[in-house]
């Protein structure tokens, strides 16, 4: 029976079951992820549709000693701010839409609220983003520069099957870009070409039962996004 077989016949959840349920997680235990799941997770991400089957996508699975190197090195490294990231989530042209500016502001005030509640205090929460939030297994997302961004909407369909495939086997996850601000300590850690860029990282792990892993972010209604033309 190959992996991807074994993927399809393991499912537990229907298909809205999981997109609905699905949160990010913020808060993992330490146990480790089994090798298998790792690798049923990656199975269904590589199902992803691609612009011309391109299949831009690349995956370095980070777990154990590699893991602590990258958190030590994270943790030490300088601060890069926004700046740092290679693949930016805004436009310095044009201004940021007051939606997306409200929905990321709403999303940061309820996840330190979630966290105080904890006991977290804000600049403590915002250092474990650099931790994983304690997952024993990190996914880093990697593109060679010559597909273009265009080939990043594929990737973003492999990430979203990685995520739902995730919850499916019982794990949570988290799509992270913060620890991107200080992208060099990947490059010079994992010895990344300067023709492969740094597009996300995924914590991978089982999640705590804590109040900041109950906090999930609103969305507004689809009459606010969907137009119906006739």
């Amino acid at each position: 029976m190959g992996r991807a077989e074994s993927f399809q016949l393991k499912g537990k959840m229907e298909l809205k079951q999981a997109i609905e349920q699905r949160r990010s997680i913020r808060d993992f235990q330490p146990k480790p992820v089994p090798g298998e799941l790792i690798e049923k997770i990656l199975d269904a991400a590589i199902k992803a549709p691609s612009n011309s089957n391109r299949q831009p996508w690349e995956f370095l699975v980070v777990t154990g000693r590699k893991l602590e190197k990258l958190i030590t090195e994270l943790e030490s490294a300088p601060e890069g701010g926004r700046a740092g990231r290679e693949l930016k989530t805004w436009d310095d042209r044009f201004p940021m839409p007051e939606d997306g500016n409200r929905r990321a502001g709403e999303l940061m005030k309820g996840l330190l609220q979630a966290a105080a509640r904890d006991g977290i205090a804000p600049a403590e929460f915002i250092r474990a983003n650099f931790r994983f939030f304690g997952a024993p297994c990190v996914i880093v997302v990697l593109m060679d520069k010559g597909y273009g961004y265009g080939s990043l909407l594929s990737i973003g369909a492999a990430i979203q099957n990685l995520l739902l495939a995730a919850h499916d086997l019982g794990l949570g996850s988290c799509w992270m870009m913060i620890p991107l601000e200080r992208s060099q300590v990947f490059r010079q850690l994992f010895r990344i070409p300067d023709h492969k860029i740094l597009v996300s990282v995924i914590a991978l792990g089982y999640a705590k039962t804590s109040t900041v892993n109950q906090f999930k972010s609103n969305r507004d209604p689809k009459e606010k996004v969907v137009k119906f033309l006739d």
